[in-house]
Protein backbone atom coordinates (compact mmCIF):
# COMPACT_ATOMS: atom_id res chain seq x y z
CA UNK A 1 0.00 0.00 0.00
CA UNK A 2 2.88 2.37 0.80
CA UNK A 3 4.38 1.78 -2.64
CA UNK A 4 1.07 2.66 -4.26
CA UNK A 5 0.89 5.91 -2.28
CA UNK A 6 4.45 6.79 -3.31
CA UNK A 7 3.68 6.18 -7.00
CA UNK A 8 0.50 8.24 -6.82
CA UNK A 9 2.38 11.01 -5.02
CA UNK A 10 5.12 10.95 -7.65
CA UNK A 11 2.55 11.10 -10.46
CA UNK A 12 0.88 14.08 -8.80
CA UNK A 13 4.21 15.88 -8.42
CA UNK A 14 5.04 15.26 -12.08
CA UNK A 15 1.58 16.47 -13.15
CA UNK A 16 1.92 19.60 -11.00
CA UNK A 17 5.38 20.40 -12.35
CA UNK A 18 4.15 19.88 -15.92
CA UNK A 19 1.23 22.22 -15.29
CA UNK A 20 3.45 24.89 -13.75
CA UNK A 21 5.92 24.59 -16.61
CA UNK A 22 3.17 25.18 -19.17
CA UNK A 23 1.72 28.12 -17.29
CA UNK A 24 3.83 31.17 -17.99
CA UNK A 25 4.35 32.95 -14.72
CA UNK A 26 6.14 36.23 -15.24
CA UNK A 27 7.26 38.79 -12.73
CA UNK A 28 5.31 42.07 -12.62
CA UNK A 29 8.24 43.87 -14.27
CA UNK A 30 8.22 41.52 -17.25
CA UNK A 31 4.44 41.78 -17.62
CA UNK A 32 4.62 45.57 -17.52
CA UNK A 33 7.50 45.69 -20.02
CA UNK A 34 5.67 43.25 -22.30
CA UNK A 35 2.53 45.41 -22.36
CA UNK A 36 4.60 48.56 -22.76
CA UNK A 37 6.57 47.20 -25.72
CA UNK A 38 3.42 45.85 -27.33
CA UNK A 39 1.81 49.29 -27.06
CA UNK A 40 4.92 51.15 -28.26
CA UNK A 41 5.34 48.84 -31.23
CA UNK A 42 1.73 49.47 -32.18
CA UNK A 43 2.24 53.23 -31.92
CA UNK A 44 5.30 53.08 -34.18
CA UNK A 45 3.47 50.99 -36.78
CA UNK A 46 0.46 53.29 -36.76
CA UNK A 47 2.63 56.42 -36.97
CA UNK A 48 1.52 57.78 -33.59
CA UNK A 49 4.84 57.60 -31.76
CA UNK A 50 6.35 60.70 -30.23
CA UNK A 51 9.59 61.99 -28.79
CA UNK A 52 8.26 61.47 -25.27
CA UNK A 53 8.17 57.68 -25.80
CA UNK A 54 11.97 57.37 -25.65
CA UNK A 55 12.08 56.87 -21.89
CA UNK A 56 9.32 54.25 -22.07
CA UNK A 57 11.23 52.36 -24.77
CA UNK A 58 14.45 52.43 -22.77
CA UNK A 59 12.86 51.23 -19.52
CA UNK A 60 10.90 48.42 -21.17
CA UNK A 61 13.85 47.23 -23.26
CA UNK A 62 16.16 47.31 -20.23
CA UNK A 63 13.71 45.14 -18.29
CA UNK A 64 13.24 42.68 -21.15
CA UNK A 65 17.00 42.40 -21.73
CA UNK A 66 17.19 40.82 -18.28
CA UNK A 67 14.95 38.02 -19.62
CA UNK A 68 16.38 37.00 -23.01
CA UNK A 69 13.95 34.14 -23.66
CA UNK A 70 10.92 36.38 -23.20
CA UNK A 71 12.64 39.11 -25.23
CA UNK A 72 13.11 36.66 -28.09
CA UNK A 73 9.46 35.64 -27.87
CA UNK A 74 8.46 39.30 -28.16
CA UNK A 75 10.83 39.75 -31.07
CA UNK A 76 9.29 36.80 -32.87
CA UNK A 77 5.75 37.97 -32.10
CA UNK A 78 5.99 41.74 -32.64
CA UNK A 79 9.37 42.50 -34.20
CA UNK A 80 10.28 44.93 -31.42
CA UNK A 81 13.87 45.40 -32.56
CA UNK A 82 12.74 46.58 -35.99
CA UNK A 83 10.07 48.79 -34.39
CA UNK A 84 12.65 50.36 -32.06
CA UNK A 85 14.98 51.04 -35.00
CA UNK A 86 12.08 52.65 -36.88
CA UNK A 87 11.28 54.75 -33.81
CA UNK A 88 14.88 55.95 -33.51
CA UNK A 89 15.08 56.70 -37.24
CA UNK A 90 11.96 58.85 -37.01
CA UNK A 91 12.69 60.71 -33.78
CA UNK A 92 16.42 60.41 -33.04
CA UNK A 93 18.27 59.86 -36.35
CA UNK A 94 21.60 60.91 -34.80
CA UNK A 95 21.52 58.22 -32.10
CA UNK A 96 24.96 56.55 -32.09
CA UNK A 97 23.44 53.09 -31.49
CA UNK A 98 21.42 53.19 -34.70
CA UNK A 99 23.87 51.44 -37.09
CA UNK A 100 24.40 48.55 -34.68
CA UNK A 101 20.67 48.28 -33.95
CA UNK A 102 19.87 48.27 -37.68
CA UNK A 103 22.23 45.35 -38.18
CA UNK A 104 20.80 43.45 -35.22
CA UNK A 105 17.23 44.03 -36.38
CA UNK A 106 18.05 42.78 -39.88
CA UNK A 107 18.75 39.26 -38.61
CA UNK A 108 15.68 37.12 -38.15
CA UNK A 109 15.86 34.07 -35.91
CA UNK A 110 14.16 30.90 -37.04
CA UNK A 111 12.87 30.13 -33.57
CA UNK A 112 12.49 31.62 -30.12
CA UNK A 113 15.72 30.03 -28.94
CA UNK A 114 17.71 31.07 -31.99
CA UNK A 115 18.17 27.54 -33.28
CA UNK A 116 18.26 27.45 -37.06
CA UNK A 117 15.60 25.12 -38.36
CA UNK A 118 15.85 24.19 -41.97
CA UNK A 119 17.30 21.93 -44.59
CA UNK A 120 20.86 21.06 -43.60
CA UNK A 121 21.43 18.59 -46.40
CA UNK A 122 24.38 19.20 -48.65
CA UNK A 123 23.62 21.48 -51.54
CA UNK A 124 24.55 19.82 -54.82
Amino acid sequence: MDNMMLWVGLALVVALLTFLNQKQVYSPGVKRAYRELQELTGKVRSGQSGDADADRWEKALTEMNKHPNEFNKLEAEFGIRRAFVTYLEQHYPQDPRLPELRETASYQKDSVWGIKIGDYSSKK
